[in-house]
């Protein structure tokens, strides 16, 4: 189950292309059905304030991914909406696109995927680019 939160209400939000991702990412990753995932699309405001609490980093970032560890909520991910607007301007490429990214991305990092080694990042890159 995915449960979207549109808190930043500024930007919209592309809700069935968003959705048609993240179930094909369950699919594929073999994410059983009844493990619950909250998106939170959020203004940069709030994605620093977690950002600092829980990085230590003051400063906004695109997405951030917090796993829970219950076998019936695998975790949240939050995405600033604010960020995604300007990474799409940067990147050459749509606003839908870069949330649609992002997504992916948080939900991979939930599933145990990371990017912090560069063998990890290959591996993480490579199943990005599988789902976009």
């Amino acid at each position: 189950m995915i449960r979207i939160t549109h808190q930043y209400r500024a930007l919209p939000y592309p809700k069935s292309l968003l959705l048609k991702a993240a179930k094909s990412v369950y699919k594929r990753e073999g994410v059983r059905a009844g493990e619950a995932a909250e998106i939170v699309l959020c203004s940069d405001y709030m994605i620093r304030k977690l950002n600092r609490a829980y990085r230590g980093k003051d400063k906004p970032t695109d997405v951030l991914s917090f796993c829970f560890g219950d076998p019936d909520l695998l975790g949240e991910v939050y995405i600033s909406l604010q960020r995604a607007k300007v990474q799409a301007k940067r990147y050459g490429t749509s606003y839908e696109e870069e949330l649609k990214r992002l997504l992916v991305h948080g939900l991979l990092h939930l599933i145990g995927y990371d990017h912090i080694e560069k063998a990890e990042r290959a591996v993480m890159e490579e199943r990005e680019r599988a789902y976009l």
